[in-house]
Order: C-alpha cells, then sequence, then structure tokens
C-alpha cells in the first residue's frame, strides 16, 4: 500500500509529466499554463488529443520506469487513471487516493428534509468571466446542486452545476443555428425556473450579450407591457428572443415593432445538441449583459454590465458580509431585476452558495412561502425591498407560522427601493419571536449603474434610524439632529457605508461637495461602476460628472453612513419646501380603505399663474360614494396635520390604475401624464382589440418579414434541387470513369456548376499556389461546415485525396464512391485507432496530395478548435511540405445541424507552404502550430484553444 508521503510524489511526478508532455507538443500552454490535477480530463480539461496522449504515455513510461499496456491510451481519461495504472504495475495500492475518489464520486446535493447538504468546501479561483465561472464548477463538481427552485410547497426541483452548463451548451448551440453572432443581443423574457438559467448561461456561452425582460403580468395591460418592451427591444437591437409559449403567439406583433428581431422562440425551440465547450473570446472587460433600469422616473436604460465590474461588485459585496460556502441564499425577487439576478444568483454562483429561489408570484399570493423556505434550507442570505417585509407583516398570519424557525438567517437586505422605518421596526418586532434576530435586518443601497450594490451595514446591527428636524430639513437641506420624542421629526434609515474599494459624496446642484449632514445628490464611483448606457450617448453623458457618476438620488452623509431622503426627479417644491412623496404616500397608504403600495403622490401644473399643484392618486376596492368622500377628507387631514402639507386634490381610482415598474416601483411621472391627459383610469379594453391595434401600426413590417422569409426558404430549397441535379451524374460519372484524374475532374467541375447554380460567389486570394500544389503535399483546412469539401472540390484543379471519419464509409452508397475518389478513412472516436491511422496513412501516402482537416469536426459555435496531430505527423514523417487553406462564409452558408442554406459568399486563403524541419515529434509540433497560427489569423475567428 502506498504511504501518504509517497503518494502525494507520484502525484507530483504525474503532474509534472503531464506539463512536460504539453510543453513540447502544445507550447501555447506555456503563456497560460492550465492546473493540472489527478481529476483533470485529458481532453476537455487540458486539449491532449490522440497523439498527444500517446507522447504523454512514453513521458510516463521514462518517468516512472513502467511499460504501459497500449489500451490505456483509449481507457484512461484523467491522469489519475494513468497513475493507478503506474502504481498496479508498481505493486502499489493508491488507497488514498482511491477513497478521496470514492468521496467525491459519492458527493451528492439532493436537500436533506430539513434543507441542509454536505457540501465539500473548495477554493476559488479567480475567474475572468460569468461562463468561466459556470464551466469550472461544472468541471470540478458537477453533481453539486447550484439551486433550488420552490414551485409549489411539495414541488422542489434542483439543479446542478453540471446539469446546467449541459443545458446552456445546447442553448448556445441552437442560438448559433439560429444565425446569432458574436456580441449580438438575446432578449430573455422567461419567468423564474430553471429554463431562465438556461437561456441566460446559454447566451453567455455563445458569446452574445443577454437582455432579461420580464414576462407580462396582465393580459388586460399587454398593449403598453408590449410597448414597453419593444422600447428595450429597439434599443438593445435584440437578434433573437426566447420566452414562454403564451407570449410565442403574439411573435407576429412584436417582430413588426422591433425590427431588429429575427428570432421569437421558447426554449425548446432552441434545444439542440450541446456544443463541444463554449464559445471563445470574451473577456473580463467585455458587456456581460444589459441591465435595464426599471424606469421608475423615465424609459428603462441599458446598463452595461462587464464581467469585470460584476466581480469587482460581488466581491466588495462579500467583504462585508464575509460569505463563505455554508450560506444559502434564499430569494423570491425577479430574475431580470437587479438585486434577484446579481445580487442573489450570480453571488451564488461566483461562491459556490446554494441557492434556493421562487416565483415573485408565489411570494406574492402566499408570502409565508418565503420565510418557509429559510426554515426549510437553513438560508443565510436573503433580501426584499421594503414592501416585501410590509406584506409579510399584513398577510401572514401567527397560524401560518407555526413551527417557524428564523435563526438562520442572518443578513435580511432591505433595498431597492425607499426603506419605511415603521416596516423596520414591526418587522423586527413580530418576527422576533419566530428566531429572527433584529441585527438580520440590514437596510442597503444599490443601483444597477454599479451593478448592484453600493453600501451596506459595517458589521452586523440593529438598524439605525436618524430623528431630523423638519423645518431645517425641508427648507435648508440640513440633516440636523432632533430629540426621538419629536412627532415632527423626519425619520430615515440608515443604508450603510460604502462598499470597499467604491466611493460615494453628496454634491449640490452645481456639482460641489457638501459637508456631513448636507442634503444634495448622491455620486459614487468605482470598480463596479457602468461604463454607461447601452446605445444612448445622450444618457450616458448625463450619468457622468467626470470620474463620479450621478444617481438620481438625493440624501445625506453622517458618521460615514449613507440616509437617503428621496429622488430628485420626485422632489415636490411648496412654500420654498422640499417635499418627497414617499412620507405621504406611506401614511396614505395606512388607511383601511387604500391598498398600500398603491399610492402616488405628485406635482402637477408648471404654469405661472395656475402654479405647482400637490396631487395625491389612491388605489381602493371601494365604490360606496359616501365612503369614498371620507377617505379623501382622511387623507387631506393627515397630510395637513403630520406633514404640515396641504393636498389641492386627492383621486381615489381602481386597483391598478397607478403605473408601477416591472420590480414594483412607482412609476410618478407616468401617473402624472396621465392624470395631466386625463387618462388616469382609461377604460380597459379586450386583449384582442389591444393586439389588433397593434398589429395594424406593424403590418408593413410584418409583410416585409414573410417576404424575406419566403425568399430564404424559396433559396434553400433550390439549393438542395441544384444538389440533386449535380450530385447524380457525378456519383454516377465517378463510379464508372477510369482513372482518378479524370474522375477528379468530374468532382472539382460538378463543384464549381453547384456554386455557379447556387449564387455562391468564391473569392480566392493566391488561387496560383492550388494549381500548383506539389506532388505529396499535405494540405490542412479549418472545418466550420458540411460545405467544406465541397469548396475545396470546387477549387483545387488536381486530384487530392480527403482524410474522412470512418463513418462515411458505412453510408449506402458512399463508400465505393469514396473509394475511387481515394478517400482515406480514420477511426477519430478511438484514440488507439486514430494513432495508427496516422502511421498508416505516412507508410501509404505514395506521393499523393492529402487533405486533412485537423480540427477533426465542428459545431455551430464560431471559432478555431485545437489541431490534431495526424496531418503534421504524416507532413514530418513523410518530409513533405504543409498548405494551409483558411475557409471562411461556410459556417454561415449551412451551419452545423441546420439543413436550409442561405445566400452568401465563400472566401479562401491559401497560405504558403510551410516545410518540415526534420522528421521527429518536436517537428510535427512546429507544423502544427505554425500552420494553426496562419489559419487563425487569416479566419478572423476567436481561438477556441482554451475555450
Amino acid at each position: 500500500m502506498a504511504q501518504p508521503g509517497n503518494q502525494r510524489s507520484m502525484e507530483k511526478d504525474m503532474a509534472d509529466a503531464v506539463l512536460e508532455t504539453m510543453a513540447e507538443a502544445m507550447p501555447e500552454h506555456r503563456k497560460r499554463q492550465p492546473e493540472v490535477t489527478m481529476t483533470s480530463r485529458l481532453d476537455s480539461d487540458l486539449g491532449l488529443d490522440s497523439l498527444t496522449r500517446a507522447e504523454l504515455l512514453v513521458t510516463v513510461e521514462r518517468k516512472f520506469g513502467v511499460q504501459l499496456p497500449e489500451q490505456l491510451l483509449s481507457d484512461a481519461d484523467t491522469p489519475g487513471d494513468i497513475l493507478d495504472e503506474v502504481m498496479r504495475l508498481k505493486g502499489a495500492t493508491p488507497a488514498e487516493k482511491s477513497e478521496k475518489s470514492r468521496a467525491e464520486d459519492e458527493e451528492t446535493n439532493a436537500a436533506l428534509d430539513a434543507g441542509e447538504e454536505n457540501r465539500e468546501h473548495f477554493s476559488v479561483p479567480d475567474f475572468e468571466t460569468l461562463q468561466e465561472t459556470l464551466s469550472w464548477h461544472a468541471r470540478e463538481h458537477p453533481d453539486r446542486t447550484y439551486l433550488h427552485w420552490i414551485k409549489s410547497y411539495d414541488d422542489v426541483r434542483s439543479l446542478t452545476f453540471g446539469d446546467l452548463h449541459k443545458g446552456a451548451l445546447r442553448v448556445a448551440n441552437g442560438l448559433f443555428q439560429h444565425d446569432i453572432e458574436e456580441r449580438d443581443t438575446i432578449a430573455l423574457m422567461l419567468p423564474t425556473g430553471h429554463d431562465y438559467f438556461y437561456g441566460f448561461f446559454g447566451a453567455l456561452y455563445a458569446n452574445a450579450i443577454p437582455v432579461p425582460l420580464y414576462p407580462p403580468m396582465r393580459a388586460s395591460e399587454i398593449e403598453e407591457h408590449l410597448k414597453r418592451q419593444a422600447s428595450i427591444l429597439n434599443n438593445a437591437k435584440a437578434r433573437v428572443m426566447i420566452t414562454v409559449p403564451e407570449a410565442k403567439k403574439l411573435a407576429a406583433v412584436v417582430k413588426g415593432m422591433v425590427p431588429s428581431l429575427e428570432h421569437v422562440l421558447t426554449l425548446d425551440e432552441v434545444w439542440a445538441k450541446p456544443l463541444y465547450r463554449p464559445a471563445a473570446g470574451t473577456k473580463g472587460d467585455d458587456i456581460a449583459f444589459l441591465q435595464f433600469t426599471s424606469g421608475s422616473t423615465g424609459d428603462p436604460k441599458g446598463v452595461s454590465l462587464s464581467h469585470a465590474n460584476l466581480f469587482a461588485n460581488i466581491d466588495a459585496g462579500n467583504q462585508v458580509l464575509h460569505v463563505d460556502q455554508d450560506d444559502v441564499f434564499v430569494s423570491w425577487l425577479p430574475l431580470y431585476h437587479d438585486m434577484g439576478l446579481i445580487g442573489t444568483c450570480l453571488s451564488s454562483l461566483w461562491y459556490g452558495m446554494h441557492l434556493v429561489i421562487m416565483s415573485p408570484l408565489l411570494f406574492l399570493t402566499r408570502p409565508q412561502y418565503w420565510l418557509w423556505a429559510i426554515d426549510r434550507f437553513g438560508g443565510t442570505l436573503s433580501p426584499s425591498p421594503n414592501f416585501g417585509y410590509e406584506l409579510c407583516l399584513k398577510r401572514i398570519s401567527d397560524e401560518d407560522m407555526e413551527g417557524l424557525d428564523l435563526s438562520s438567517w442572518r443578513v435580511a437586505f432591505n433595498g431597492a427601493e425607499a426603506v419605511s422605518p415603521d416596516t423596520v421596526v414591526r418587522f423586527v418586532e413580530r418576527f422576533s419571536k419566530w428566531g429572527f434576530r433584529p441585527e438580520a435586518m440590514a437596510p442597503v443601497y444599490g443601483l444597477a449603474e454599479n451593478c448592484v450594490a453600493l453600501t451596506f451595514p459595517e458589521e452586523p446591527r440593529e438598524p439605525v434610524i436618524d430623528y431630523v428636524d423638519r423645518e431645517r430639513f425641508q427648507k435648508h437641506g440640513e440633516a440636523k439632529p432632533a430629540p426621538p420624542d419629536d412627532d415632527s421629526a423626519l425619520r430615515f434609515v440608515s443604508c450603510g457605508k460604502v462598499i470597499p474599494n467604491h466611493d460615494i459624496r453628496i454634491v449640490d446642484d452645481d456639482g460641489n461637495e457638501l459637508g456631513e449632514r448636507q442634503e444634495g445628490n448622491l455620486q459614487f464611483t468605482g470598480p463596479s461602476a457602468t461604463r454607461g448606457y447601452y446605445r444612448n450617448e445622450e444618457k450616458t453623458e448625463a450619468l457622468f460628472d467626470g470620474q463620479w457618476l450621478n444617481t438620481g438620488d438625493r440624501g445625506y452623509i453622517a458618521d460615514q453612513e449613507l440616509y437617503l431622503s428621496g429622488r430628485n426627479k420626485d422632489l415636490i417644491v411648496r412654500a420654498g419646501r422640499n417635499i418627497y412623496p414617499g412620507e405621504i404616500e406611506e401614511a396614505v397608504g395606512e388607511l383601511d380603505l387604500v391598498r398600500a403600495g398603491c399610492v402616488a403622490a405628485f406635482a402637477s401644473g408648471m404654469g405661472e399663474s395656475e402654479g405647482e399643484r400637490l396631487i395625491v392618486v389612491a388605489e381602493t376596492t371601494e365604490k360606496d360614494e359616501k365612503k369614498l368622500a371620507e377617505a379623501k377628507e382622511k387623507i387631506h387631514r393627515i397630510a395637513m396635520k403630520a406633514l404640515d402639507i396641504e393636498v389641492d386634490e386627492v383621486l381615489m381610482v381602481r386597483p391598478h390604475t397607478v403605473p408601477k415598474t416591472s420590480s414594483g416601483k412607482l412609476r410618478r411621472n407616468d401617473c402624472r401624464l396621465r392624470y395631466e391627459r386625463g387618462e388616469l383610469e382609461r377604460k380597459r379594453e379586450p386583449v384582442w382589440r389591444q393586439v389588433a391595434r397593434l398589429a395594424r401600426g406593424t403590418w408593413r413590417q410584418q409583410a416585409q418579414r414573410s417576404l424575406r422569409s419566403a425568399a430564404r426558404w424559396l433559396y434553400s430549397a433550390w439549393a438542395w434541387a441544384a444538389m440533386g441535379l449535380v450530385s447524380v451524374p457525378v456519383w454516377t460519372l465517378v463510379n464508372i470513369l477510369p482513372g482518378l484524374p479524370l474522375r477528379w475532374q468530374v468532382v472539382h467541375r460538378g463543384g464549381r456548376l453547384l456554386g455557379l447554380l447556387t449564387g455562391t460567389r468564391l473569392k480566392v486570394e493566391h488561387a496560383e499556389r492550388l494549381k500548383e500544389l506539389p506532388q505529396g503535399s499535405i494540405i490542412v483546412s479549418n472545418h466550420a461546415s458540411y460545405l467544406d469539401a465541397l469548396v475545396l472540390a470546387a477549387l483545387i484543379p488536381v486530384p487530392v485525396s480527403f482524410i474522412a471519419k470512418a463513418e462515411l464509409m458505412k453510408v449506402r452508397g458512399l463508400k465505393r464512391f469514396l473509394t475511387r475518389l481515394e478517400v482515406e478513412p480514420v477511426e477519430r472516436a478511438d484514440a488507439q485507432h486514430s494513432v495508427g491511422d496516422s502511421k498508416r496513412i505516412a507508410e501509404s501516402a505514395g506521393g499523393r496530395r492529402l487533405v486533412f482537416f485537423p480540427e477533426g469536426s465542428f459545431d455551430a459555435a464560431p471559432g478555431l478548435r485545437p489541431f490534431q496531430m495526424g496531418a503534421f505527423m504524416t507532413a514530418a514523417v513523410l518530409k513533405q511540405s504543409v498548405i494551409p487553406i483558411t475557409m471562411t462564409g461556410t459556417r454561415r452558408k449551412l451551419p452545423a445541424d441546420r439543413w436550409n442554406p442561405r445566400p452568401g459568399p465563400v472566401n479562401v486563403v491559401v497560405g504558403e507552404p510551410i516545410e518540415p524541419k526534420g522528421d521527429d515529434w518536436k517537428s510535427a509540433v512546429q507544423l502544427r502550430d505554425r500552420a494553426r497560427n496562419t489559419i487563425l489569423e487569416t479566419s478572423g475567428e476567436p481561438d477556441r484553444l482554451f475555450g
């Protein structure tokens, strides 16, 4: 039995052998040397092709003094598999490693009845992108649960890192098959659930930019919803939208409103076989996704957030919260909202925390589910806007909470909207009897322009409420402390201190920094700050004040802690006093007849003669006119007595009249505009009439789309017809004509005729090099489509022999055809056979010109895959030159797994011959690297070597 020290020594020697082999065969790894562990996959993690694995076995035999069986070449998946065989041959039993592997293999992440998991801790490396983060988790612990999705109390569904990774690869491939290109925007209008995560990470894996949208909440408001989403889609120039089947019924209408939108699809329609690996080329400074603002004070704006922004924000927040992998994040927040997506889901992914999610609709109808989820899964972190805590106070009875235990909840974030001192105090008081600790309540502040978080309480503590002299504050902007027993005092809740590596300040309207306890405009700066709004230079310019960014919020700083007073655009000026609507709305919302959270106060009428009027709009279900009149009178009295404010007009309106954002914030400006237009209580029209009105306005766009779609299908049908017209005589003549030169001319001219019939323009640089191909030369080309072989046949006028996968010889009617063209079959699935095939081809080349696709296979994703060594070993052994050929355009004409060709040109660049410098392994590696670099540079595609 191997001793622990000897075991560790042998593992180090094995890792050194892998790195030594890679340094010789794959010199590009010297710049970015991967981490080699005993569980690293030789192919997907380390990029070792069959010949490089063969070289590794030689190195291992030399280093350990053993002779390994040839079968190990195809059986070994990891360095640990090779080490096991080495130790067996040396008479040692790797007991310690076996125990570790067994523990890893048996790791399970199914939630226990108590909601706890046995979760092995691990060290989180530095990630550059979100997709790199998910790929790492999927590689290191694929069976570990990333999240649990609560559909109902008895229906809880888990999602592992491995399953999310595979699903995202399938969505990415499906997106490529729907013609998306790198950095295209992909709209996601999906509810909370696994499909959302597949769509979001699938877009990232395709190197596209996800754009989260919110699904329609009420059919009665479908027209307004679609107009608002069309505004976002047009700003983002979205090419594809993934949505639910119900919303897909309106696809034609949506496309008519958004010219850039080509496909409206359900996830099932995007689902395809998985990509080999995520598309490469994304950097930390690239846009990760677009987070559209809620639009509470105007039209939503697309905040451009890079991967670096996100990681800086998550890391800064974790420094304050002291997060570890025992933490459990529980959230009902919508996934299109920054706090729901970034603050919970992406931060959980980054650190490997357990995430528990539920639908916002489930929370709104049964808020107790949120608290019971915290109990069941041992939730330690959970966020909500203030109205969520208020909803729990109003809608959850004591009977609903019998047996509830909230003692695990260590941080209850309260943000995304104004924090009410009353709500904070009452929630702490009531739920303390069920284990909720006062220091868990954490009022915070953040905004999409800084990813999500900007200020947190520095240490666990009870919420801090500041009492301020009303007169001095409203008239002079001075937050002078007042006694807590002063009934007229204004109260503000501390949102904590700025997160590490960031800074905030308060400035006046001229941009001058204000001192302690002076109210003004809040600005911030730091590594989480956005670079601006997507395709909106005007708003971006207004956002920045030098290195500082304007939040649009007002507040003051005291003892380095931030106290928010309101939004600039919501400010009401009456008799020289600054009045914020939130205080009025909260007081009115406490009346019995008024729907809490559904009150809007705003100023209207800016003319000099009439002056500014204060309007209060309150929703109610009451219809009795007498009771409504009494409620209006109460509102007038409350405003005057408690707030010393005279309200000019009170309107009692039916439910769902006050407009709100997707995250539940009041759209006061929209409410004011509707009031001034006399459209506050518009008559609700049937859904069909709203949709018909939208369709009438987009019929031209829909007609043009239909014509373009018909043209594409007609072209596809003609392309296949042309293929049939050409292939039948070509197949017949190749099977009956004598001599390879004559048969090749048939194939060559047939390929050119097919290009002519399909309108495919073939542009070739250095075509003269193809006419002068020397005997015995090795031709290598990138591989992006089934069309590649046809293109090369159409361009190369002299006979060549293609190296093709052996499966083609099993296709009925093809074996004789391919044999008469001297196609050489190779086994790609079996590493041991692949090495033997390379030797066989080199021995039987006989001066033929051989054509290799060294990538071996292709998928719909752009980028150049790693090159296998067969072509270059053959060239080195035969001492023949390698001619690199680069093709672009074939992937777009016919992507992988698609059978509807589309028009477009094909460009080909024929490179200069590359001569081998010897006949050994090192020379073959040099040939491969020079050829690959040439093709990479001329193709303009990303490098998928490390993708």
